[in-house]
């Protein structure tokens, strides 16, 4: 068995820059991972150990569990990636190598030996991957640390990982890995010895030719040569289609994040004028000695897209220059009549709510049916707005009533926010998408890097032979690199432009889904510069790609002998 296994080992390592970028496409998943929960688990326990927080902590640890459906985000994203990544390598391995497992198996190795081989070799790369990470994780954590220090004013703060952090990073990710090599086994499992030796059959060859030949039939383009070379064997292809959309994916997510929080922010100024809000912890009956915009607020609890959501209802008697209420056209709003209210951008968004939907909403445990008469863009934040006379009806206090005010003087008594103090947290706030914005889209470089790194050399690998003759015929280097490898470049921007529009809708699924485990608003955004940047970033990446592999193997390439 030890024999066996050296065997194996031998063959796999054959294809040394494919276990590479394996181990390197791992490490970066768990480097992903641990680099933000290093800087949470730790601080997450001390503040839930704490009876009561101050603003900044409670600010922070909103961050913090923005930042771990993030990681959690990120880091199985990333493990489905190596998943697909482990299926091609197996796929090409047991493909090249399908006499030698016939050989084996003639010789009396069973399959059970030989696929226990490679989850072992699976395992091995994961853990291995998986304690680099770990330990980059732990060096790298220091920056969001840092970081969180000057954002929150928060101090004490710690660098730790938690044990089912742990769990997740090494028996999950193995666990999955593992299972995705087992299943890949498949490849030649139960296959009799004469079969593998004798290699494919010529008709699912002759299919695969005859399908490529389909497909480019229906091209408009004049040289049709060297694509139905290229979709004879779509390995590459597939590569290069998972390569484009996360790619796609990282960097929309990334700068929707960056958008996200401007836009976040945006909404929160635009319209409101005032200089000071103000929030008293009783009712409040009196005139304002100034122009102020008095308001009634209260905790309520919302139904909507099969989810209960905490919100706050915010009663208006009129609007004026202090508080400018506006549609997402950004037209002014109206005041709410009596049985509607306005929702907020994240309820549309987040939850589906539609304007002419009746909305149940639970106030002191009583449920009350309003119709939506309209999206606010600049709502406050988790709010919805009412008609206020009809709200203090339903609280049971008199017509009036105030407990909060909107104003451009500071009023004597009450808790008040000045207008430097909201942009503060505001900005605070911000802080959180735009560090995890940064982190996806150098993530998602780097493993558009590989993926497209990993097309080309399995190209190049499924081309050696030909290439060979295709020397001895006398045709030059650059003619058969024109032939055989460039070709690759116009599928790269055919399937950029298959999967821009698919990539757009999964970032509004991963921003949606974020927003409802986090209970908080992300807003989608993105703009025609930021798919012109990525088709750029994707053409750069593939010519570096390609010139640098070229520099690794050129001493093999046909015509350098």
């Amino acid at each position: 068995m030890r024999l066996l296994y050296k065997q194996l080992t031998k063959e796999v390592l054959r294809n040394k820059v494919f276990v590479w970028l394996l181990f390197l496409l791992v490490f970066l998943s768990e480097l992903s991972f641990y680099f933000v929960k290093f800087s949470i688990d730790g601080n997450a326990a001390v503040l839930e150990s704490l009876p009561v927080l101050s603003a900044n902590q409670l600010q922070y640890k909103n961050a913090l569990a923005s930042n771990t459906s993030l990681a959690y985000t990120f880091f199985f994203s990333m493990l489905g990636l190596a998943c697909f990544v482990f299926f091609m390598f197996f796929y090409h391995f047991f493909g090249s190598n399908a006499k030698n497992f016939g050989c084996l198996k003639a010789l009396g190795f069973t399959d059970r030996s030989l696929c226990f081989y490679f989850v072992l070799f699976t395992a091995g790369v994961s853990f291995a991957g998986s304690l680099i990470g770990l330990a980059g994780g732990y060096f790298l954590s220091d920056i969001l640390v840092m970081a969180n220090k000057r954002t929150y004013s928060v101090t004490g703060l710690i660098k730790g990982v938690a044990p089912f952090s742990m769990v997740v990073g090494f028996l999950g990710a193995a666990a999955i890995l593992c299972l995705n090599a087992f299943l890949c086994y498949f490849f030649v499992r139960g296959k009799e010895p004469g079969a593998l030796i004798a290699g494919r059959k010529r008709s699912g060859v002759r299919k695969t030719l005859l399908i490529a030949d389909g497909i480019v039939k229906l091209l408009p383009v004049k040289n049709k040569f060297p694509l139905r070379i290229a979709l004879r064997k779509p390995l590459a292809v597939f590569l290069i289609f998972g390569a484009v959309t996360a790619f796609n994916v990282c960097i929309i997510l990334g700068q929707s994040l960056n958008f996200s929080s401007q836009k976040v922010f945006d909404s929160q100024m635009l319209g409101h004028n005032y200089d000071f809000d103000t929030r008293y912890p009783a009712y409040m009956g009196e005139l304002l000695p100034f122009d102020g915009l008095p308001y009634l607020y209260h905790e309520a609890g919302l139904m909507a897209g099969g989810y209960e959501i905490e919100q706050t209802i915010i009663g208006l008697y009129h609007l004026n220059e202090v508080y400018e209420l506006q549609d997402m056209d950004m037209k002014p709003l109206p005041l709410p009549e009596a049985g509607s209210i306005y929702i907020n951008p994240g309820l549309a968004e987040v939850y589906g709510v539609r304007k002419g939907d009746s909305l149940s909403v639970f106030i002191d445990g009583r449920k009350y049916i309003f119709a939506v008469a309209g999206v606010a863009a600049n709502a406050k934040a988790e709010s919805i707005l009412a008609n206020a006379a009809q709200l203090a009806e339903i609280m049971g206090i008199p017509e009036g009533t105030y407990n909060g005010v909107w104003s451009m003087e500071k009023p004597a008594g009450g808790i008040t926010t000045d207008r430097e103090q909201r942009i503060l947290r505001l900005e605070k706030d911000a802080v959180s998408n735009n560090t995890s914005s940064v982190i996806n889209q150098v993530i998602g470089g780097i493993i558009g890097g590989i993926l497209l790194f990993l097309a080309i050399y399995v190209n190049f690998q499924d081309n050696k032979q030909d290439m060979v003759i295709l020397n001895l015929m006398g045709h030059s280097p650059k003619g058969i690199r024109r032939m055989l490898i460039d070709i690759y470049r116009p599928i790269l921007w055919a399937v950029f432009f298959l999967t821009i529009v698919p990539s757009i809708y999964i970032v509004k699924f991963i921003q949606r889904s974020l927003s409802v485990s986090i209970k908080d608003y992300i807003p989608f955004g993105t703009n025609a510069a930021v798919i012109v940047l990525i088709f750029i970033s994707l053409n750069i990446i593939y010519s570096v790609g390609q010139s640098v592999l070229f520099s690794i193997i050129g001493k093999t390439s046909p015509g350098k002998s």
